[in-house]
């Protein structure tokens, strides 16, 4: 794994090729199409391209699903890339599913994660060199790729590329940057990448890609509060790597 982790560091992302097996996918594909379908009766907007907090009991319900749910996203393969690319505990932080938006005139967009945290510029440099945040993404349909500005995961923006992922100047975050480069991901690969990187999607095709996220510091407990998205005591017991949900015991009101 040595040359994976150089590759990752280097670029920010790293694509394994035919890491599931089909029967793996289709039984958690099921779980996956009824948590998203739950999020979708009360959040669904034509702009969107992800649906969140999959795992949260207001959408997984059944109390079996969330087993399996659970189960697949802290099995031993997945923990052992994380614990090589983050390098320390990884923690549990969300989940995703990636499709295209309904709005027609929506593009794909130049973006890092960073930037939606409603922090100030100099704060999100200053994260992107202290904080371990990964996407695991794997695509239940043959995605056709996301476009990522390879090492830019590890150091802030150029000219051109903080001119086009913020639309200064008259620029649009569809534009162009130098040097992206595109990997298409199909259904059994597993794609890492860091949510530090500046990234867009593809809309070419119909999409519905997984996201497990991944960080190297525990969730709040304040947050799990809000989104009940952990898994109960009863079910992190049947785990292969409960560790994977420990949390901080701060809550609402502390500093």
């Amino acid at each position: 794994m040595q040359d994976v982790y150089q590759n990752f560091r280097e670029n920010g992302y790293y694509l394994f090729r035919n890491f599931f097996k089909e029967d793996e996918l289709n039984g958690f594909y099921k779980i996956l199409q009824r948590a998203d379908n739950e999020w979708q009766k009360t959040n669904f907007r034509d702009s969107y391209v992800n649906s969140n907090y999959l795992t949260s009991t207001r959408y997984c319900k059944e109390k079996e699903d969330r087993i399996r749910f659970f189960a697949f996203i802290s099995q031993n393969k997945i923990l052992e890339i994380a614990k090589v690319l983050i390098q320390d505990h990884p923690y549990f932080l969300n989940t995703q599913i990636f499709y295209n938006p309904k709005e027609i005139s929506k593009s794909p967009y130049w973006h890092r994660d960073v930037q939606y945290l409603g922090v100030p510029e100099e704060e999100q440099k200053n994260i992107i060199l202290k904080d371990s945040v990964l996407h695991f993404r794997i695509p239940f349909k043959d995605d056709p790729g996301l476009h990522f500005i390879p090492g830019s995961h590890s150091r802030w923006d150029t000219e051109e590329e903080r001119t086009v992922r913020l639309e200064l100047n008259g620029h649009k975050n569809n534009e162009e940057i130098s040097n992206s480069v595109k990997i298409p991901h199909a259904k059994g690969d597993l794609l890492v990448f860091s949510a530090h990187i500046i990234h867009k999607g593809d809309y070419s095709k119909e999409r519905f890609s997984f996201d497990l996220l991944l960080t190297d510091f525990p969730e709040k407990e304040n947050t799990i509060i809000s989104f009940l998205h952990f898994p109960e005591q009863e079910i992190s017991d049947r785990l292969e790597n409960p560790g994977l949900f420990e949390f901080t015991k701060e809550t609402i009101g502390e500093i």
